[in-house]
């Protein structure tokens, strides 16, 4: 597969995400303070994603040496952590991504496994790696409008967890086989070829921005389906004050 055709089909989906995410925040946002959240988070992806277009095509995620730690492990670690901090200290991004039909639909990214086993076809990835994480990636992102369609059906949580926990097995599988089969002290398979394409620009944005994003969003939905809502009664009831009718100075407010 060539660099130009890889890069179209690995980069265009990327800034999707990023797209689908600020159209999922922004059409949840009800009062101003939470459309600047949603125009700030969308930003914050969007800078994220560049960064990691920069870095990966600089080589900054090629292991350099059998002996020094995983570039890309190290970026997941300080990804994921970041992530963590932002989705917890922020209340009204917590709200913003309370809609768990529209968590479950941008799943539909992974239907990107097609070029993992595309490049192994083509000789460029190790079948050891792209055959799980391609075959997976395909089931989870075939199924998401499936699964978020029937979630008020009777059954519809206990797939909706049964989707969210396949997807995780799925992430963590590729992110275990792309480490074990790539040069580094973690490398248990040797392969020909090794997965060492996928620490370059343009698949690298793989393991440095999609993964985790797609970590963060089962890890929310998750959340959401055994406690119910990420919104805290206050912001419940705040809700529902905006949305009563109010009479000031003898006018009529519409309903919002």
């Amino acid at each position: 597969m060539s660099s130009e055709l890889l890069t179209l089909l690995v980069v265009v989906p990327s800034c999707l995400v990023v797209a689908a995410l600020f159209a999922m925040m922004w059409l949840e946002a009800r009062v101003a303070r939470e459309r600047y959240v949603a125009i700030a988070a969308a930003s914050a992806l969007a800078i994220w994603l560049v960064l990691a277009a920069l870095l990966a095509w600089r080589g900054q995620f090629v292991q350099p040496d059998a002996k020094t730690t995983p570039p890309i492990g190290i970026n997941l670690v300080v990804v994921f952590a970041g992530l963590a901090v932002l989705v917890a200290g922020s209340p009204t991004l917590r709200r913003l991504l309370a809609n768990q039909r529209n968590l479950i639909r941008l799943n539909v990214w992974r239907l990107e496994g097609f070029v993992f086993l595309l490049l192994a076809a083509n000789g460029q990835m190790p079948w050891l790696w792209a055959l799980p994480s391609g075959v997976g990636d395909v089931l989870i992102g075939s199924t998401a409008f499936w699964v978020a369609s029937r979630l008020d059906l009777p059954g519809g949580t206990r797939r909706a967890v049964t989707f969210n926990v396949l997807g995780l097995l799925d992430l963590i599988v590729a992110v275990g086989l792309g480490i074990t089969t790539n040069m580094g002290p973690l490398q248990l398979f040797e392969t020909t070829p090794t997965s060492e394409l996928v620490t370059h620009f343009p698949l690298a944005l793989v393991p440095t921005f999609l993964v985790p994003l797609a970590f963060a969003v089962h890890i929310v939905s998750l959340w959401q389906l055994f406690r119910g809502s990420w919104r805290s009664e206050e912001a419940i009831a705040s809700e529902r004050r905006i949305c009563t009718t109010r009479r000031v100075g003898g006018s009529r407010w519409p309903r919002l």
